[in-house]
């Protein structure tokens, strides 16, 4: 967990370098209306409050995901929340859904946008989930979809 949080502190910074290299016409593709330079994205979980768009489309992503937003902002799950199992292998992830809330992350993704309005750089995905103490799932995807919807190209529902 600490050495995902540095790698999203340097790429806030702008510490990850821009790929520059041109992509294959042959990676291209369109869905939904929405022209992919590359199929290759990062996917929700990564950037969870929207804090690396732009850096993660500049390495070189065809799209980039940012998520799970929750209407409210909540914690994670308690610490310790990240085991390795040696033997196995294996690395156990139970961060939970950690998100700044959609108001907050709402102005990130505008201020993305309107940086990046004349080139309009990748796809950007919203991911969007219900606060875990909610009574309401239903009406805590509306309120998030809301506030996100229009500045997406497509929105998630994470049901987990």
């Amino acid at each position: 967990e600490t050495s995902h949080n540095l790698v999203i502190a340097a790429a806030k910074s702008g510490l990850v370098p821009r790929d520059g290299s041109p992509y294959s016409p042959s990676l291209e593709t369109k869905v939904w209306g929405k022209a992919f330079t590359n199929p290759i994205g990062l996917a929700a979980g990564f950037d969870k409050n929207a804090e690396t768009m732009e850096s993660m489309l500049g390495i070189g992503f065809g799209f980039v995901e940012v998520g799970s937003i929750t209407p409210e902002p909540q914690d994670g799950n308690p610490r310790p929340r990240v085991f390795r199992i040696p033997e196995e292998g294996a690395v156990i992830n139970r961060i939970g859904c950690n998100s700044h809330g959609s108001r907050e992350v709402s102005k990130r993704i505008q201020a993305f946008r309107d940086r990046t309005a004349d080139t309009r750089e990748g796809v950007l995905g919203i991911n969007i989930a219900k606060n875990k103490t909610s009574e309401d799932a239903a009406g805590d995807y509306v309120q998030a979809c809301r506030l996100l919807a229009d500045k997406a190209d497509y929105v998630v529902i994470n049901v987990s």
